[in-house]
């Protein structure tokens, strides 16, 4: 199935182009400031960011980490969205780049897979990477870059809200509510999640104890060895029965400043971007979806929140694993 998944910039989760690749800007503060890896490709003879094609099946986050790693040896984790980049190629072919921030996880390893494709990886100031990138449109992501770093919005974390897969019609279910389960395709989104969360550094599964919302996150919680906590306070019934609670539930979200994942049902969702609009600046808040159902079975909405005593969401991020 084709990965879909959006940045920014765009205003739904499709995305439209003959080719998609993913990459990243991965940073590192040095003795003199912000620091970027470029690579060196001799079949080129430039210097770029690393980056590459979408594989089936890959998301254009899982598709950024794994295109790093083949090209620098880099483990890195994903940070904030930065521009895209678009052209033709072949003469006929829109290609559009997608890029993110990507603070290292460990240097070991800094070095190509296949020294035929990448011969070098070197660290820059930002300066002086401004004058060594080969093509002037790679500046527009250094440039994304060093903006989010003067205001400490580089260092962002993720809190990560993930509306439950595609689940049984609630038209045609005549029992308990709370044990309606998910569909195959609900079962298959939330397989796909596994891979995409992953892209994200983050150190709780959290889940409204509802049947289709702990399916949804089972496969994530299986793969990396997370136990999810239920929070009553995030069902359909807690939530329309004391939404202050709700409400306060993911206002300490936002306040212990970890990222975490967890997973909702669509009544509950406008509740919760109420709260994401008070916590980011206007044109920020504007990127939020505001019209029912909000997010797709399945998909995610990465809120980036800048560290600091008082929670401040700097940038808005949609994800769908796979079709619905």
């Amino acid at each position: 199935m084709s990965p879909k998944t959006v940045g920014s910039a765009q205003a739904s989760s499709r995305v439209d182009a003959d080719v998609l690749a993913a990459g990243a800007l991965c940073w590192r503060t040095g003795a003199g400031g912000l620091e970027v890896a470029l690579i060196h490709r001799p079949k080129y003879n430039d210097w770029s960011w690393p980056k590459g094609k979408v594989e089936p099946g890959e998301t254009l986050p899982e598709t950024a980490i794994r295109e790093v790693k083949e090209e620098t040896g880099l483990d890195i984790r994903l940070g904030v969205p930065l521009p895209a980049a678009e052209y033709m190629v072949g003469g006929k072919k829109l290609k559009k780049v997608f890029y993110w921030s990507a603070q290292v996880r460990s240097e070991r390893g800094f070095a190509p897979v296949n020294r035929r494709e990448v011969d070098e990886v070197k660290w820059f100031p930002v300066a002086e990477a401004r004058t060594k990138l080969t093509s002037y449109a790679d500046r527009d992501q250094l440039d994304a870059l060093e903006k989010y770093d003067s205001t400490d919005a580089l260092r962002a974390w993720p809190l990560i809200l993930v509306r439950h897969g595609k689940a049984f019609p609630r038209s045609k279910w005549h029992e308990t509510e709370h044990v309606r389960p998910l569909l195959a395709l609900g079962t298959r989104q939330a397989m796909a999640l596994t891979g995409l969360l992953s892209a994200w550094e983050t150190k709780k599964l959290i889940s409204s104890p509802w049947k289709r919302c702990m399916a949804t996150l089972a496969p994530l919680s299986a793969a990396t060895g997370k136990t999810i906590r239920k929070a009553p306070c995030l069902s359909e019934k807690a939530s329309t029965a004391a939404p202050e609670r709700t409400s306060r539930f993911v206002e300490k979200l936002l306040e212990k400043g970890r990222p975490v994942i967890y997973c909702t049902h669509r009544p509950v969702l406008p509740l919760i971007l109420d709260i994401y609009a008070k916590h980011a600046p206007q044109r920020i808040a504007d990127k939020l979806p505001t019209d029912d159902p909000y997010l797709k079975p399945g998909e995610v909405l990465i809120a980036y929140v800048r560290p600091g005593a008082v929670p401040r969401i700097v940038e808005f991020e949609r994800v769908r694993p796979i079709d619905t």
